[in-house]
């Protein structure tokens, strides 16, 4: 494993050591005996008319509606992707008790984008349960972190778990993907818990081939998003406690319950995602974080230009989402969760707990406190929010999907002549946010470069 820099942000590390001190480091998670392990094989080849689902390597993307398409390059980030079929045996588990009810052979894939060069891994592997929302397989988190994946030299892992995803994969490629079953009519995802517990096993002691040759894995966190984070948190209440495989869990997106555990946890949330004050009062503990951000879409701008090309690549003729306002939060809520990913590393392999946050505000049970422009009051408080150019709201409505795109208003040219007169003194206020906003740990030193760099390059025409 290579050796990681001290973390980059700021002061807040010196009052995080003092935590670690006082929580300690977290307890390894037990193995369970003679716990099944899935038996790995391929890498499946690559061909120009075979390739696996949503590829970052595939062919080329098309343009979208909506702007322009965000590439990832994997090689120029000096990683490669391979495609596995993992073969094995899963227990059924009632997904509202955790009793198992049953078993049944299963043969699914996990997509695989880690460093060419065994001297750049980091040492931690992310497991994202791949979002079958749509009715397909989606690496949302993915698509929302791989610059900070990359950077790091941490490994990314999407694992297809749902009967839905699977089902959908042997349609659109039934000479790849023909033979994938995982689940049926009668079983629905019965086994998808313990073959998440398998697949998070095959990365650190393989059966078969290994999928990440060379590259030794002390850290895996799961990670998953709206759906697939509402599975992680059944997984962690229900199954985590027996088969301790998974050393932290982010659960982006969804308010289920969470039940204690000495397991490392933080539940990060856009403003579409907090529906009630309620919500919003959830405890933080030794062990659990919540982070809510004001101004973000549970689907916002730049993972939106990610993952919708490659749809409208692998589904010719998709058509975009109709809504009624302007859809599409632009207040980059990734650089929240690169931040989050960032920290939970540490907690895990340090003991160092990631610093609390402020929540949204609200007036009361049902309504959020909004400032003159309607932007959400409270919670993380990115610069692009805090030093604002438009309304950028969690909410819109129209289309099925719409209500999770937020919206993006841009303001009226005398209003933002009335609120920044002067280019110097829009950016002096943008760095005075961006600092605040590292410095308390909510934003890491590359992606606080972006936003400087952004109000640098914003233009108005009285400047």
């Amino acid at each position: 494993m290579s050796s990681r820099p001290s973390r980059r942000f700021g002061v807040a590390a010196t009052g995080l050591a003092v935590v670690s001190g006082l929580l300690g480091a977290v307890p390894a998670q037990a193995e369970p005996v003679h716990a099944p392990v899935a038996t790995v094989s391929g890498p499946v080849p690559v061909t120009d008319d075979s390739y696996p689902f949503m590829s970052a390597a595939g062919p080329d993307i098309p343009p979208i509606e909506a702007g322009e398409p965000i590439e990832v390059d994997l090689a120029g980030h000096g990683y490669v992707e391979e495609e596995f079929l993992l073969d094995g045996t899963a227990e059924h588990r009632d997904p509202r008790t955790g009793e198992v009810t049953g078993s049944s052979a299963y043969t699914t894939r996990m997509v695989v984008r880690r460093p060419a060069r065994t001297r750049d891994f980091s040492g931690t592997a992310f497991l994202e349960w791949n979002n079958v929302s749509f009715g397909q397989d989606i690496e949302i988190d993915w698509f929302l972190s791989h610059d900070y994946f990359m950077r790091e030299g941490h490994v990314w892992v999407g694992l297809s778990v749902q009967r839905v995803g699977v089902d959908a994969l042997r349609e659109w490629d039934p000479a790849r993907y023909g033979d994938l079953t995982v689940g049926g009519p009668e079983a629905a995802d019965a086994p998808a818990f313990d073959v998440f517990s398998q697949a998070a096993r095959a990365l650190r002691s393989p059966r078969g081939v290994d999928p990440l040759p060379g590259l030794d894995v002390d850290t895996v966190i799961a990670t998953g998003h709206s759906q697939s984070a509402r599975y992680l948190a059944g997984y962690h209440n229900l199954v985590h406690p027996d088969h301790g495989v998974i050393d932290a869990f982010m659960i982006h997106g969804a308010p289920t319950e969470l039940r204690e555990s000495t397991t490392p946890v933080m539940r990060l949330m856009a403003e579409t995602d907090v529906r009630l004050r309620s919500q919003s009062q959830e405890p933080d503990s030794t062990y659990f974080r919540r982070w809510e951000v004001a101004g973000t879409a549970h689907v916002g701008f730049t993972e939106y230009l990610t993952f919708a090309p490659l749809i409208a690549r692998e589904n010719p003729g998709t058509e975009p989402q109709r809504c009624d306002r302007p859809p599409l939060s632009r207040i980059p809520f990734h650089y929240v969760l690169n931040a989050a990913y960032d920290h939970m590393v540490d907690w895990v392999e340090e003991g160092t707990a990631p610093p609390r946050a402020p929540r949204l505000r609200w007036d009361d049970a049902l309504t959020a406190s909004r400032d003159e422009h309607g932007n959400q009051l409270g919670g993380i408080r990115l610069a692009e929010h805090e030093v604002a150019t438009a309304l950028n709201h969690g909410d819109n409505t129209g289309d099925p999907f719409c209500f999770l795109q937020g919206t993006h208003v841009p303001f009226e040219e005398d209003t933002l002549r009335d609120l920044y007169p002067r280019r110097g003194g829009y950016v002096s206020q943008v760095n005075r946010a961006v600092n605040q906003a590292r410095h308390a740990g909510y934003l890491l030193s590359e992606d606080a470069r972006d936003s400087r760099l952004a109000a640098l390059r914003a233009d108005h025409p009285w400047w």
